[in-house]
Parts: C-alpha cells; sequence; structure tokens
C-alpha cells in the first residue's frame, strides 16, 4: 500500500541544509488546494531563521484560497473592493449600500487600504476608529466599523485569518442624554412645536408644519413619508400604503425605492381621521403627483428635509430635533393608549417586536387600534 497523500493544506516533514557560509535553505512539500504537492523552500542566514521563515510562508499559503487568491498578506484595499462588489450583488437598500461605499472612501481607505490584512490588529483598528469618531463623529464612526468589519469578516471567510479583529474593538459611548435630547419629543411638548413652526414663515414656505403633522401620526420613516404619491391614499378606506422610501444614489439623482428599510416596512396602515382630514386638504390644493413635493413640486430629498427642519428648530427648545424623533412620540401614545408591542411593531414597520419593546416602548400593555390611539392629537390652525 501506498502512502497516503498529504491532506490538502498541509506540508510534509521540513529539512534544512546549509548552502554556503552563513546561508541555510528550508524545504518541504506542501499540498495546494488544487490538490497538487509542490516544493516550497526559503533561505535564512541560520537552520532556525531558514526554519521559521519557511513555516510563516506555509501558514500564510495554507490560508490561501484558490481563485479568490485572498491570504493574510492580501492588502485591506483589494479585500475591500470584493467586500463591495458583494454588497453591491445583496438585496440591502440601496441608501445602505451608498452609505457603506461613501464611508469606505471617506473615512476607512485612507487608514488601511494599504495595509495587510495580518496588520489590522484590534488595537491597531481600535485607534483608527475612535480617530474617525474624534474627526467625523459617532455616526460615521459606527459606520466605518460596520465597514472594516464586513471586509475583515471576508478574510476570515477566506480562512486567511482566524478571526475578525473589528469584533474586539469598543467605540466611545455617546451620552445617552444628549442622544434623547435629539430623538425624543414628548406628547406635551407637541402644541408647542407646532406652534413654533407655524409661527415661522420659513418653516410654513418648506411645508414643516405638515410634514411634523404627518410624522406624528404615522410615526414612519421621513424617506418614507417623502415617498408618498397619491396612488398610496385611499381615501374611502381611510388607509395609507408604505411601499417605499426616497434615495439619493450618486450619478443617478433622486428616486423611489420600491421598498422601505426591510420587509416588515412595507405595510397599510389606517392613520387617525384629523391625518386623513389634512390629507383630503392637500389633494384639493395639490398639483403634484406627491403628497410632500418640494415648492416646485418635484420629488423632496430627505436628507433636505432634515436639514429645513433643524434650521427652522435652531436657537428654541426643539434645537437639534430629529424627525426619528416622531417615531418615538407615535410609540410612546400608542403604547400608553393600551398596544400591544404586535400592534406597535406593525404600525411602525419594525421587523422585530423587541426593537419596539427595546427602543420605543416604555412599558406592556394591550390594546385596540392605532387609529383610536392617535385620534386625540389635534391638528392645529
Amino acid at each position: 500500500m501506498g502512502r497516503p497523500p498529504l491532506p490538502l493544506g498541509t506540508h510534509g516533514e521540513i529539512r534544512a541544509y546549509q548552502v554556503g557560509p552563513k546561508k541555510w535553505r528550508a524545504r518541504t512539500l506542501y499540498r495546494d488546494y488544487d490538490g497538487k504537492v509542490r516544493p516550497v523552500e526559503r533561505y535564512g542566514s541560520s537552520k532556525g531563521a531558514a526554519t521559521n521563515k519557511l513555516r510563516g510562508a506555509l501558514r500564510d499559503r495554507s490560508r490561501a484560497v484558490v481563485g479568490d487568491e485572498v491570504t493574510a498578506s492580501t492588502r485591506v484595499g483589494v479585500v475591500a473592493e470584493m467586500w463591495l462588489r458583494e454588497l453591491d450583488e445583496s438585496s440591502k437598500a440601496l441608501r445602505t449600500k451608498r452609505t457603506y461605499h461613501e464611508s469606505w472612501t471617506r473615512d476607512v481607505s485612507p487608514v488601511v487600504a494599504q495595509l495587510r490584512g495580518n496588520e489590522v490588529t484590534v488595537s491597531l483598528a481600535t485607534r483608527a476608529l475612535r480617530s474617525i469618531n474624534e474627526s467625523a463623529g459617532p455616526g460615521s464612526a459606527k459606520h466605518a466599523k460596520v465597514v472594516l468589519s464586513g471586509i475583515m469578516g471576508l478574510y476570515v471567510r477566506h480562512d486567511a485569518l482566524e478571526s475578525n479583529p473589528i469584533r474586539e474593538v469598543v467605540l466611545p459611548q455617546t451620552s445617552r442624554k444628549a442622544a434623547e435630547a435629539r430623538m425624543h419629543l414628548a406628547p406635551e411638548e407637541l402644541p408647542g412645536l407646532r406652534k413654533c413652526l407655524r409661527k415661522n414663515n420659513k418653516a410654513v414656505r418648506r411645508d414643516l408644519p405638515d410634514v411634523v403633522d404627518a410624522l406624528s401620526g404615522l410615526g414612519c420613516r421621513i424617506g418614507e413619508l417623502l415617498a408618498l404619491d397619491w396612488s398610496k391614499i385611499d381615501f374611502a378606506a381611510g388607509t395609507i400604503a408604505i411601499e417605499g422610501t426616497v434615495i439619493r444614489i450618486t450619478g443617478t439623482g433622486l428616486f423611489v425605492q420600491a421598498h422601505t428599510k426591510s420587509d416588515a416596512g412595507m405595510r397599510t396602515v389606517e392613520p387617525p381621521t384629523w391625518l386623513m382630514d389634512m390629507l383630503k386638504r392637500r389633494y384639493q390644493e395639490s398639483d403634484s403627483e406627491w403628497v410632500f413635493p418640494t415648492t416646485s413640486g418635484t420629488l423632496r430629498d430627505a436628507d433636505n428635509a432634515r436639514a429645513d427642519l433643524r434650521a427652522a428648530l435652531k436657537g428654541t427648545e426643539w434645537e437639534g430635533l430629529h424627525p426619528h424623533a416622531f417615531r418615538h412620540l407615535v410609540a410612546t401614545m400608542l403604547d400608553a393608549a393600551g398596544l400591544s408591542a404586535r400592534e406597535i411593531a406593525d404600525y411602525l414597520g419594525h421587523e422585530r417586536v423587541s426593537m419596539t419593546q427595546d427602543v420605543y416602548m416604555t412599558r406592556k400593555s394591550r390594546g385596540s387600534s392605532a387609529a383610536e390611539a392617535l385620534a386625540n392629537v389635534q391638528v392645529l390652525g
């Protein structure tokens, strides 16, 4: 019986020979992932040095993947291109793809693109991401961490690295109090906020009072609201179909993506009567296909709408208020009215009830319908 073949990715006995003064050659046979056995050798100034160099080369070679050629020494920029191609072919939302592409180009690439995979350690990644946090803010650092983790995960998937170092990186904690100040709006604050916007001529010209009214009745994402066209509103049934979101792609422009952030976000809701009455009034006055268009009747950019709201509230007690605060507001009111976590999650378009409970709800309770619960949110004239 012949000698059994070496397992794939393994080598035979290492032998070292002196080939000259202070020059040694270490040699062995290695079975590649294509099944072929090939000699591998390295030189060093001593037997130990040559052997160590050969062991290092064998370790990197064993982590190679035929075809993709990803090894521990492959540069991060090369693997990043592979990861971004995978991202583009995935089912993730176009806005998410754009965000991660921009994060790589703007924040991540300048600091790691020329490094080799095995040079990206936990400490190096921590320094890089904390630097991004200080220079560009926690949001950019969070996106950068997702991108870098995905890239390093590709090394792991190709057996080029044993573990993903980014999983051990801890970013600085954002002040919870500061975050709540930007993302939370109490129900008793809403009348004052509406009065503030209606007294602001620029806010009125930019249609912010009605936008805020709609957000406080629907609790949808700002991009979902601006993607609404009149065909999505059934006045007879008293329902609104939320089935898309506004995004902007470089080189393409502004358009409506025909799906929301998740499958659960594709929903038809029954909002309170006062909101439907406001929409009827807008429909009668509108010359645009969009429910909340720009002043010229075209599709409105969500980023611009956020900027308009920030500008209108600058210097007021609501300075820095984010449109997402209205999702918290609606969840709080539905929770207080006794709706179940499942009912609230369905109205907000959450894929997981746990997200609704952990982030948006203040207590557990049960009740009837969202339209009834939001009926007391009166629109100010």
